[in-house]
């Protein structure tokens, strides 16, 4: 089940339970980072109870509650529906039609625009930066070696401070001081055995080899105002029924048994080419890191 996390409401789902008037212990389990709440509910005389979800964030939730589990999706719409509708049939209508089109934008743009937490598992290379593929926007904890190293929460009860980047591409460490960074590994020479010392090189940063788990904030915090207006121009043309693929994308048309060719972006980008146009600096071209 799908909850719409707008910005004047808690996102919330009543659920009926066996009982009126009854406490009920419940679970509240985020599935983006593995955090949990719980805590106890008491039933009204029509035997339902209201959880409610956190604002804040788009995730899928599992709820357990009267030994039944019972999992939705709170997701931040695109374009409110509220704005587009008057009565509550018309904002019912628009709520569809919202969704259609959200499924349609996140078809081209991949990670969609949402704002999400995340847990990243990675290794270092030995260098100053942890290089995010994401679009990073906070770093709320960091596991070195399956060790806690650092909670956003409380920094000061950690030896290290780290930070992103100003860029927002990288974790780094947050030095007080002047520092030249190391942005990649050193270079490790072979060497001879000595009698005076054992030459040692050590490291500073994100250790070559070391297993790094991050629990990061990604996403948007704010829509941008265009994906808004890419949204409701879709919306409408889900609504009125028009047929963007022919009206937008015909290369050729002849009337002798309607024989028609379309370019091959009719079947890549939304219908819509104005909103195509909107998502096409949003689109990646690569998505994944690998060897090529």
């Amino acid at each position: 089940m799908e909850i719409l996390r707008l910005s004047q409401s808690t996102p919330q789902v009543t659920i009926t339970v066996t009982n009126p008037n009854t406490e009920y212990d419940y679970t509240v389990l985020d599935m983006s980072d593995a955090s949990t709440t719980s805590g106890n509910l008491t039933s009204d005389n029509d035997s339902e109870v209201v959880v409610t979800f956190d604002k804040n964030y788009d995730a899928e939730y599992k709820v357990t509650i009267d030994g039944s589990e019972y999992y939705y999706t709170v997701v931040r719409p695109y374009v409110d529906p509220n704005t587009l509708g008057a009565t509550s049939v018309e904002i019912a209508e628009y709520t569809q039609h919202e969704e259609l089109a959200r499924a349609i934008i996140d078809s081209v743009v991949i990670e969609g625009f949402y704002y999400e937490k995340k847990i990243v598992e990675t290794t270092g290379v030995g260098a100053d930066y942890l290089s995010m593929w994401q679009k990073v926007q906070k770093l709320n904890k960091l596991y070195e070696n399956n060790v806690l190293v650092y909670d956003a929460s409380n920094p000061s009860s950690y030896e290290m401070s780290y930070k992103l980047t100003d860029d927002k591409t990288a974790i780094t460490i947050d030095y007080d001081d002047m520092i030249n960074r190391s942005e990649s590994a050193n270079l490790m020479l072979p060497q001879a055995m000595s009698d005076l010392w054992d030459m040692k090189f050590g490291y500073r940063g994100f250790a070559k080899t070391f297993d790094y788990i991050l629990h990061i904030e990604v996403g948007y915090e704010n829509l941008p105002s265009e994906i808004t207006r890419a949204t409701t121009l879709l919306v409408e043309d889900i609504k009125c029924g028009k047929l963007e693929y022919i009206e937008r994308y015909i290369k050729d048309y002849n009337t002798d048994q309607f024989k028609i060719k379309f370019d091959a972006q009719a079947f890549e980008g939304t219908g819509n080419l104005i909103a195509d146009k909107i998502l096409s600096k949003y689109v990646k071209s690569i998505r994944n890191i690998g060897v090529l």
